[in-house]
């Protein structure tokens, strides 16, 4: 009997052993980042008759409290702490696991320029897709990738689409110069020179009413100065006016009334020398085009609601639309390629314009011919751009002239300086050239059984059959927690807590061993008899 004693005591000393042990673990690690604290939980022996004594305790589980821990702001911004449900993604640089899980968020960028934790296994999130994304809205894949902070900016963009969103003052006069001549007298030719400066017979020395001007950038990731200069025309009557409120041609008379603008594009290079910017680009039309042909112009329509109707591009005497737009290169005359503006008028902006194709969205195509801080290719031939420009957004309100955005999506080569990352879990990026543009956003993971997970050690976690599969979102969405840039998760260890199971399990053990010393003294005894 005494020796079932023993080996029930005997049990009690191996499960204090174990569960102290836990305890010991926890307060090695009470100041571990995203630490879990766990226990050890017990269970009976039971075997035989129901109205046994029993034959011991063992350590059923050791189970892992996955409580929320304190997010303490440390500064970094490549610290980040979840704040609710779910673990980070990870590479498992081994290879042994597909994926591993932690919720220790501290992060490093590694010498190629992907988020890593700092054991080197790369971060896994949703990469921006640049087909699909603008500047102002940002699309992401769909399917998890590495995330790497340096690639979208180791090559240079040309400039491909640009955004206006101004409005023009609908209270400004009709454009004269100080001797009363009209930007929009066309037989005078006043137009046509505002996209070729050398053209004879014009008599407008004025200025635009308003401008506007973006840096863009060619293929190789030169810098060039876009320029925008806008001139009210006139207004169109409903009585000569032939278009309705979407563009369309109507019967004169039956149109709606708008207010005309023209809207004057140059592009300039700056001349390291000189400090000042100068003209170096002409429209891309075919051989015969000659390059004092420096400028593009287009009309503007506005409704009376200060809404746009659509942009007309000039077309020649013939009434083909000019080359320089969208015409098939190189099947005009040589004569067509400056249109005439000649037309008989019905209105100022009725005749000799055709709507673009893109109706507030049209298409401009330059070479630049003296490319002072730009480039040219290998070949040494001149840079080429060819912009889409969206007009959306522009307006003609009255009281003031307004740039409430005018947007590019070319840059030149930079290297990254910074980051920052939303609650969302969306990272944007700074770099050297400028741009600051959200490039991915993480990824959050969670499982239905967490202490099904493999522990793997360093807070990270691997699945199991037992877990179950991991449910994939992105933070904020469908239950998950948001990120806290700058803070990190502290360990969930209490302390004091642990102080106070500490001492109960040394009890069990005390207690346990004093049962085998008292059976030894009871065996004694007998044997004493």
């Amino acid at each position: 009997m005494a020796a079932a004693y023993d080996l029930t005591a005997l049990s009690g000393i191996n499960g204090a052993s174990q569960g102290l042990a836990v305890i010991s673990n926890n307060l090695a690690n009470s100041q571990t980042f995203a630490f879990k604290a766990s226990r050890a939980e017990f269970a009976d022996i039971f075997s035989g008759a129901q109205n046994g004594p029993g034959r011991g305790v063992r350590v059923a589980a050791i189970t892992q409290d996955f409580s929320q821990g304190t997010l303490n702001s440390t500064g970094r911004e490549l610290d980040m702490g979840i704040d609710g449900e779910g673990f980070f993604i990870i590479e498992d640089k081994t290879g042994k696991y597909p994926q591993l899980y932690t919720r220790n968020g501290s992060f490093k960028v590694d010498k190629n320029g992907f988020l890593t934790t700092q054991e080197g296994n790369r971060v896994l999130g949703y990469l921006r897709n640049d087909k699909l994304s603008t500047e102002t809205k940002p699309v992401f894949d769909t399917t998890l990738s590495p995330i790497d902070l340096d690639e979208l900016n180791k090559r240079p963009k040309a400039t491909e689409l640009m955004n206006f969103d101004v409005n023009l003052d609908g209270q400004e006069a009709n454009n004269v110069d100080a001797a009363g001549v009209s930007v929009g007298n066309e037989t005078a030719n006043n137009l046509q020179k505002l996209i070729d400066p050398t053209t004879a017979g014009s008599t407008y020395t004025g200025f635009p009413d308003f401008s506007t001007n973006k840096i863009i950038y060619d293929s190789l990731g030169g810098e060039h100065r876009l320029t925008a200069n806008y001139y009210k025309r006139d207004v169109v009557t409903q009585a000569n006016s032939t278009v309705d409120a979407n563009g369309n041609t109507v019967a004169a008379g039956s149109g709606v009334k708008y207010t005309s603008w023209i809207v004057q594009y140059t592009v300039e290079d700056k001349d390291p020398n000189t400090g000042k910017w100068v003209t170096s680009g002409h429209w891309n039309g075919d051989a015969n085009t000659p390059k004092t042909v420096s400028g593009l112009i287009y009309e503007l329509r506005f409704a009376t609601d200060g809404s746009l109707i659509d942009i007309r591009q000039p077309t020649d005497n013939t009434g083909n639309v000019a080359d320089y737009n969208s015409s098939p290169k190189g099947q005009d005359t040589p004569n067509d390629e400056l249109p005439a503006y000649n037309d008989a008028l019905v209105g100022p902006g009725e005749a000799g314009w055709a709507q673009v194709p893109g109706k507030t969205q049209l298409q401009m195509s330059w070479i630049i011919d003296n490319p002072l801080t730009g480039a040219t290719d290998p070949l040494g031939n001149p840079a080429t751009l060819a912009i889409d420009v969206n007009y959306k957004d522009t307006t003609m309100y009255a009281g003031t002239y307004s740039i409430r955005g005018v947007t590019q999506d070319g840059y030149k080569v930079g290297d990254l300086v910074g980051l920052s990352t939303g609650r969302d879990g969306i990272i944007e990026a700074r770099y050297s050239n400028g741009r600051s543009i959200p490039v991915a956003q993480l990824a959050l993971a969670n499982f239905t059984d967490k202490n099904a997970l493999d522990k793997l050690g360093a807070q990270t976690y691997a699945e199991t059959y037992a877990s179950g599969t991991p449910s994939l979102s992105t933070p904020q969405q469908n239950g998950f927690g948001s990120i806290i840039a700058g803070s990190l998760e502290y360990s969930n260890v209490d302390v004091a807590n642990q102080l106070v199971e500490m001492i109960q399990t040394q009890r069990m053990y005390q207690a346990s061993a004093q049962v085998i010393s008292t059976s030894k003294q009871l065996t004694q005894t007998i044997l004493n008899l």
